[in-house]
């Protein structure tokens, strides 16, 4: 109690109102809640301009992945001479297996192809579109795996149980800093050395026209398999035959675009390892069965050949002499059937 003026005034001691520490608590919750997304995004946007800055950090295959969409499909392709024009599409046996400038010349002036193989991954649309979009318009799309049988769009909900694709969306930076690890250990922290190498790498994927030697998971000298190689998975008394269904929204996708722009579609071998799976029958060797006429479709040979496993650098990949029998089966294949 204190005197003032001769008025009694009474200070309040006691603790502090229930309503006040309620307001007190809400403001240090809303301002730990403003620190933390604040440093979220200071990550998320750190993060993401490295991720942007650093192309060449990532793995070998995410590298050739870009490189074929923003340096390759993009840019012009063909000059006004070539009549025929050829995109030949695939995942990562097509990128190390078809070689352009060995199979053009088998046909000739006029004829120039691309390989627009893409590392562990089968869809051929996006980059097919990419290309197309860019003013590279081909006169014969070559494929080796079919279609899916997908026949119904994906629902926004369906979208939504995809966790790899919300994570991809959230966090396209997510492997990053695994690869900048991963970078720095292989290049003995020799960013400078690591990112020309990686540089090199795209220019000559470029140079060769999409073709790309992936040696990366080779483990033998030479970079070729010995004659007895086998894995577990290996199933040499079946045979991997290829499906192409009737029904699928990428077929549809992909005959009118044959239609708009006037290209037609070639399906050819892939190629396997002796004893990854059976020979196919002798009777499909010169198959030539056309499966659409408006666009054309046609499937031409068996729907894959096998190979010594010394003209492979690992279970999946051909080494370059293995690259060189392909394409020159191929070659040979598509002249014997006048596909161009």
């Amino acid at each position: 109690m204190a005197k003032a003026s001769g008025a009694v005034t009474f200070i309040q001691t006691g603790p502090v109102s229930l309503a006040a520490r309620d307001a007190q608590s809400g403001a240090a919750w809303r301002s730990r809640t403003a620190v933390f997304i604040g440093l979220f995004v200071l990550a998320w946007l750190v993060l993401f301009i490295a991720y942007v800055a650093l192309p060449n950090v990532q793995t070998g295959s995410t590298v050739i992945y870009l490189a074929k969409f923003d340096q390759l499909a993009t840019h012009r392709m063909f000059a006004p001479e070539d009549r025929t024009r050829i995109l030949m599409f695939g995942n990562s046996r097509v990128i190390t297996g078809f070689y352009p400038s060995e199979f053009d010349p088998v046909f000739g002036q006029g004829v120039r192809s691309f390989n627009l193989g893409l590392p562990a991954d089968e869809r051929f649309l996006p980059v097919l579109e990419a290309t197309l979009a860019a003013g590279n318009i081909p006169t014969h799309v070559i494929l080796t795996l079919p279609w899916d049988a997908n026949t119904e769009p994906a629902s926004p909900f369906t979208l939504l149980r995809d966790d790899n694709r919300i994570v991809n969306w959230l966090l396209p930076f997510r492997s990053f800093p695994r690869d900048f690890v991963l970078f720095a250990y292989s290049n003995r922290l020799r960013f400078g050395q690591g990112m020309g190498h990686a540089s090199g790498q795209v220019d000559l994927m470029i140079e060769n026209r999409g073709w790309y030697f992936i040696n990366s998971q080779s483990h033998f000298p030479n970079d070729q398999l010995p004659d007895d190689f086998s894995i577990p998975t290996d199933r040499p008394s079946q045979s991997n035959v290829r499906q192409l269904p009737e029904r699928s929204l990428v077929r549809d996708r992909l005959m009118r675009l044959a239609s708009q722009h006037g290209f037609q579609i070639l399906l050819v071998p892939s190629s396997y390892r002796v004893g990854a799976f059976a020979p196919t029958p002798a009777a499909e060797q010169d198959r030539d069965t056309v499966i659409s006429t408006s666009p054309l479709i046609r499937v031409i040979g068996p729907d894959y050949w096998t190979y010594p496993a010394r003209y492979f650098a690992d279970p999946v990949h051909l080494n370059p002499s293995g690259r060189s029998v392909y394409t020159a089966d191929l070659a040979r294949l598509l002249k014997k059937h006048q596909a161009f």
